[in-house]
């Protein structure tokens, strides 16, 4: 066992994000406030231009939240009420909202026991599948050019694989809100390598209008949303993809990554990583799958009582949820997806994620973990 460092645990319950305003940041809010231009103007096209660099796709479509840009994303893959929209049980309301508003016919699936993430396969030809990548973990749907696959990337911004940025084939939705490794005021993307998409996605955000420097009735050629995101929030996204979320997700990893070494030396749940990838976690999430409620009581009520912040993301899983419950519920059975919302959770807060902690504080952390794991057990 480590010895323990001097640190505080109660100082994780702080507020320490979205962090304060960098000068670059400040600087270009300013030049965005006083262009005179709120939407489709120089600092979206900057923000959309870097997210291409950043991801290696050759299409990048800026909206004013990743909720937008998930539900644009849907109607242009042609997704309409009563469309079979393929998807894992286990997540984040926020992925399904615009499949709700659509109607489209939610197919629940169980998800991987060792990554929470999507099964593989999901279905068949001609299938959609919308999925996310569990707080930073890639999914390993395969890009199967018989299957639309539509990934929520909301929580891997920073994730790595093969040494290079997730995102580059495929159609990828990016959340830029305060809770992110990016954080604006709000604002997402769609990235992806199909050219005709991201056309159809520029006019589904600007009122169904045909792209162009003039917006008129006549230009209207298809329904439509005023999904166009807000010139400030691009300024700050734009800035912080370039300056913040190389250290943010570099952070992220390495918090990640040593909390996940001491989880599995305790024999606690943790998210499987593919080979060759690099998640900058959003999230850690941990706990007792396949032990009795008793045990996981005890567990939760241990970390609370050392001091450890923990939020239970997921609590329901998406099957079980009225809002989002399936055409016929008696007929869905997803085990593993249950379990893992039931008797995990997250590590941290969203004011004070875990790419926010010190280094002596991840060490008190897994010291107190280990601590509480022998009179847990």
């Amino acid at each position: 066992m480590t010895t323990a460092p001097t640190a505080d645990l109660s100082r994780l319950r702080e507020r320490r994000w979205p962090p304060p305003a960098s000068m670059s940041a400040d600087h270009a809010v300013t030049q965005a406030l006083y262009s005179g231009t709120w939407t489709s103007g120089r600092y979206t096209h900057t923000a959309e231009a870097t997210l291409r660099e950043l991801t290696g796709a050759p299409h990048a479509v800026a909206f004013q939240s990743c909720t937008a840009a998930i539900h644009a994303a849907l109607l242009a893959h042609h997704v309409r009420a009563d469309t079979p929209l393929h998807t894992p049980a286990f997540g984040f309301a926020g992925t399904l909202t615009g499949a709700a508003h659509i109607g489209a016919r939610l197919m629940y699936h169980d998800v991987d026991p060792n990554t929470g993430n999507s099964v593989d396969p999901l279905a068949g030809p001609g299938a959609v599948i919308l999925t996310p990548d569990l707080h930073g973990v890639p999914h390993t749907v395969p890009r199967d050019p018989d299957v639309t696959v539509i990934t929520d990337s909301c929580q891997s911004l920073g994730t790595l694989v093969d040494r290079q940025h997730v995102g580059a084939t495929g159609t990828h939705c990016w959340s830029f809100s305060a809770t992110k490794l990016v954080s604006a005021p709000d604002g997402g993307a769609v990235t992806t390598d199909d050219e005709h998409l991201a056309d159809d996605l520029r006019q589904l955000r600007d009122y169904g209008a045909t792209p162009g420097g003039v917006r008129a009735n006549a230009l209207i050629t298809r329904p439509g949303h005023n999904w166009r995101p807000s010139e400030l929030s691009m300024a700050i996204v734009a800035d912080e993809l370039t300056n913040r979320l190389p250290f943010a997700a570099a952070r992220a990893r390495d918090v990640g990554t040593r909390v996940r070494q001491t989880l599995a030396e305790l024999g606690l749940w943790h998210q499987d990583v593919p080979a060759g990838t690099e998640p900058a976690f959003h999230k850690i999430r941990t706990g007792l799958p396949g032990h009795p409620a008793t045990t996981v009581d005890r567990f939760t009520a241990a970390l609370a009582d050392a001091g450890i912040p923990y939020h239970p993301w997921g609590r329901i899983p998406l099957h079980e949820h009225p809002v989002f419950a399936p055409r016929r519920p008696d007929s869905l059975r997803a085990p593993v997806a249950t379990s893992l919302a039931r008797t995990t959770v997250c590590l941290g807060t969203e004011a004070c994620p875990p790419w926010t902690w010190t280094d002596e504080e991840t060490e008190l952390l897994c010291h107190t973990l280990e601590s509480i794991m022998e009179t847990v057990l």
